[in-house]
């Protein structure tokens, strides 16, 4: 798993752009909880392997919210 300074890098503007245009699944959608989480993180740029145990989803998410956590304490956000 890269760590949070790597996934906190600055993206392309164009990418940026289109996670404001391209709305994310609400929850109306049919989707196991798992492939939800994998989807989620693979929008956001946060790598998730599909392993028979959902380690990998549990990791993901785990550093998915590690890095939110590190932007809302982060004073330049």
């Amino acid at each position: 798993m890269p760590d949070a300074d790597t996934l906190m890098n600055e993206w392309p503007s164009e990418m940026e752009q289109a996670l404001k245009e391209i709305p994310f699944p609400g929850p109306e959608i049919d989707m196991h909880a798992a492939d939800y989480a994998r989807l989620v993180c693979s929008m956001l740029d946060v790598p998730c392997h599909k392993l028979a145990n959902n380690k990998s989803v549990i990791e993901s998410l785990h550093v998915l919210f590690t890095l939110y956590s590190d932007f809302k304490s982060n004073q330049h956000f």
